[in-house]
This record gives C-alpha cells, sequence and structure tokens, in this order.
C-alpha cells in the first residue's frame, strides 16, 4: 500500500490557524513532531492545558464525545469538556477535535451556545458537519500529520492495534486517517 505523506489539511494550515505568537507555534510543533514521550503517546490533555485550554472530563448526554464552552479563568477563555462515557483514547481525540474548534471557528464564538435545551428538558446539541469535519482534519493534522502516520506505518506496517496504541487513539481513527493517505 502506497500512502501520500501529507493530509489536504495539514501540520502547515494548522500553524496558519494559529494566533502569531510564536510560543505557542513551538509548543504545537513540539507536539506535532514528537508523538511519544518516554515510550508513551504524548498526554494531549496536558498539551491542550499546556496551550491555554481547561480539560475536564464529566458525564455528558450519550452520542456527545465533548464540547467547548467559555471559561473566563483558562488563557484561551475556553475549556474543553470530555465525555466520561468514550474510552481514552476517544477521550484523546476528542480533546484535540474541540481544539480544532476553537482555532479554526473562534469567530463563531456565541457565548449563550454552550448548552442547547429542548422543551422537554433533554439535552440536545447542535452539530454542523462541515464544521464537525474541519474540527476532525485539524485532530488528525496534529495527530498524523507532518508525514508521522507514515513513518508510523513504516514501522508497524497495517497493523491497526499497534498504529493505535503507538498514537494514543482508537483503530476507527487510524483507519480513517489511512484512507485519507492512500493513493
Amino acid at each position: 500500500m502506497q500512502l501520500r505523506e501529507y493530509f489536504p489539511y495539514d501540520v502547515r494550515d494548522v500553524m496558519r490557524a494559529l494566533p502569531p505568537d510564536g510560543d505557542m507555534r513551538h509548543k504545537f510543533r513540539r507536539f506535532t513532531l514528537n508523538p511519544r514521550v518516554d515510550n508513551r503517546a504524548r498526554s494531549v490533555a496536558a498539551f491542550a492545558k499546556d496551550v491555554g485550554f481547561g480539560v475536564e472530563i464529566e458525564q455528558l448526554p450519550r452520542g456527545m464525545n465533548g464540547k467547548l464552552q467559555s471559561d473566563p479563568w483558562s488563557d484561551t477563555g475556553k475549556r474543553i469538556v470530555v465525555s466520561s462515557r468514550i474510552s481514552r483514547e476517544a477521550q484523546r481525540f476528542t480533546v484535540l477535535h474541540e481544539m480544532g474548534h476553537h482555532f479554526r471557528h473562534g469567530e463563531d464564538d456565541n457565548p449563550f451556545a454552550d448548552d442547547f435545551f429542548d422543551v422537554s428538558g433533554s439535552n440536545v446539541f447542535y452539530v454542523d458537519e462541515s464544521k464537525e469535519r474541519e474540527a476532525h482534519e485539524f485532530a488528525e493534522a496534529l495527530l498524523f500529520g507532518g508525514a508521522q502516520l507514515t513513518a508510523a506505518v513504516g514501522l508497524h506496517g497495517n497493523n491497526l492495534p499497534a498504529l493505535a496504541r503507538y498514537f494514543g487513539v482508537t483503530e476507527r481513527v487510524v483507519s480513517i486517517a489511512l484512507n485519507k493517505l492512500r493513493y
């Protein structure tokens, strides 16, 4: 199987989406170019906190993996809430996905839009498919961009469980990313 080295939305695009703060860009570059520390996948929660997000795990409604909320005490003014109902690997991808919403859709910020409730009182949430896809692309670029996934395939072949462990995400996330890189 032949793989392209870069995603259509890749690390260069992530860097363009960031504020012109050299320190923040350095932190993103370090995370992307060094996916592992001490033979383990790098902590995405620590990374998110390092670049100014609050990160919390809470029980969210079924079907909601995470959300971005206003947080006046964090440097970015946002906190990432991740569902306690999903696996640790899915939580890792969700943190990066929510960061993607912040950096790619920050201009859409609405302080009254954190939670939506219908008239029956059950929690519902708004989904914009194009924005969800863009947030996924951001997360994929951080995890696998800059030829990181191609290099990992060189080490582990097409072994999905090994690739998922290497990046600390679900096999499904790796499978989708591999499909995007195939010729």
